[in-house]
């Protein structure tokens, strides 16, 4: 995660990994641990649940991580970060953390650093999202009528003879037509090769 100078200056100083800072300051102004832990480490999004509830508690759980949530909390309560309102909002799907970020991305200056960096992470996960859609529609399913006459190939060939003012086709000859069928298409492919 690339976070602006500042944050990386202000982590340094903390002791502590950018993550820690973000996951810390996330839970201080109203995120769920497990939606901090999601936005401050996008990159564990491949492992199971099994594997990221445990490295959440151990986060957590450190003493580390507790000391810096503790005057993250401070802070916000202090008045050095406005506490944002999330009890209209509860974020539990992709579609609402991209909300999130969009907001916070919008109250940032024009030209910042930290404005383009929450535009880019809000852009990478709109592309995953959009490519989990993908995926899911490039699935085509076939299927095959119980009955002849309610096969979507005859009555496609029906229509075509019907324009062509030909006799129609019924269902009973269909397995004829497809075996004659087979022997000219093989032909016809034999001979472009």
């Amino acid at each position: 995660m690339e976070l602006s100078k500042q944050k990386q200056t202000e982590a340094k100083k903390l002791n502590v990994t950018i993550q820690y800072l973000v996951m810390a300051d996330l839970m201080s102004i109203g995120y769920s641990e497990n939606d901090a832990y999601i936005i401050a480490y996008p990159e564990n999004e491949a492992l199971s649940v099994q594997q990221n509830n445990s490295i959440r508690n151990n986060i957590v759980e450190s003493v580390k991580f507790k000391k810096l949530y503790d005057s993250r909390r401070s802070r916000v309560k202090d008045g050095v970060a406005a506490p944002v309102q999330l009890e209209e909002v509860e974020l539990v799907s992709t579609e609402e953390v991209m909300k999130e970020i969009l907001r916070s991305a919008k109250q940032q200056p024009v030209g910042s650093k930290e404005r383009a960096d929450l535009f880019a992470k809000y852009n990478e996960i709109k592309a995953k999202n959009e490519q989990g859609t993908e995926d899911e529609t490039d699935t085509i399913n076939f299927v095959f009528p119980l009955k002849c006459n309610q096969c979507p190939l005859l009555y496609a060939y029906n229509e075509y003879l019907k324009e062509n003012n030909l006799k129609e086709v019924r269902p009973v000859e269909m397995g004829r037509i497809m075996s004659i069928s087979h022997k000219i298409i093989q032909a016809a492919m034999d001979a472009e090769e």
